[in-house]
């Protein structure tokens, strides 16, 4: 995937120095050819028609990329949102273990090295592949078998037994969802539409007959590096588990130090 290679490989600054780079200067280039074809002076009669269109262009534009922006920072809240309830609920379940007392002991001795999985190499992992990591997938089949046999000898025991069973299903389950939000990014169509609307907004700024060559390539260059920008937000949102902005397993770690604390 293109986009997973630029986010490992390339430091955010320096990918978003190079976006507005290259826009600006295709877009400079475009002004350069037009203004060397077309006179400013033929360019005013057809103002009128072309304020008209780019006012229709820009708008359309501005609402897409708006829209687009706004679901990828929702979908990035969503997934830190997830990763904190994953680790709610592996807290939870090594708080039945404790509960349980001296048969929770290898519920317990099972749950650590699973988080500690999960942090040291999953989350690597869902950055380079956006997948689950095989290493974490066994150590949570061993969580299973722990809870598999759980023995209650009394109601309040079954009762904790119950809760084991429950919150080691929410834990699997927000897993899944943590998995699948690593490989949720934006469909291939959808960036062709974005940059080919960038490329025709900007292209319509060429209609207009400005005198100064200094004072619209100031113009077209402070649109092309807003759009540029804007497209380096989504980008960087586009897979959370990876590049320079992506989020880090701050809960689960926060977890596991509660597990030797007298929080449990």
């Amino acid at each position: 995937m293109v986009v997973a290679f630029l986010l490992e490989n390339v430091p955010t600054v320096w990918l978003g120095l190079g976006l507005v780079v290259i826009a600006v200067g295709l877009s400079l280039l475009g002004l350069i050819v037009v203004r060397r074809h077309v006179r400013p002076s033929t360019l005013k009669a057809s103002h009128d028609v072309a304020g008209f269109l780019i006012a229709i262009v820009g708008v359309i534009y501005a609402v897409l990329l708006g829209f687009v922006v706004v679901v990828v920072w929702e979908q990035f809240g969503t997934t830190d949102r997830d990763t904190s309830d994953e680790a709610a609920a592996v807290g939870l379940l090594y708080r039945d273990a404790v509960a349980l007392g001296r048969d929770g002991r290898p519920l317990r001795a099972a749950i650590t090295p699973y988080a500690n999985s999960v942090v040291n190499v999953e989350w690597k992992y869902m950055a380079d592949h956006q997948e689950e990591s095989p290493t974490t997938g066994i150590y949570l089949n061993k969580v299973w078998q722990a809870v598999t046999h759980l023995r209650a000898r009394n109601a309040t025991e079954a009762d904790f037994v119950t809760n084991t069973i429950t919150d080691l299903s929410a834990a699997n389950e927000d897993r899944r969802t943590r998995i699948i939000d690593s490989s949720s990014e934006i469909p291939t169509p959808l960036w062709a539409v974005l940059i080919a609307g960038g490329l025709m907004t900007i292209a319509f700024t060429y209609f207009f007959g400005v005198e100064s060559f200094t004072a619209q390539a100031l113009m077209v260059s402070a649109l092309a590096t807003i759009i540029a920008l804007s497209l380096l937000v989504i980008l960087t949102l586009n897979l959370p588990f990876t590049g320079g902005l992506a989020l880090k397993p701050d809960a689960m770690q926060s977890v596991i130090k509660a597990f030797h604390s007298d929080r449990f």
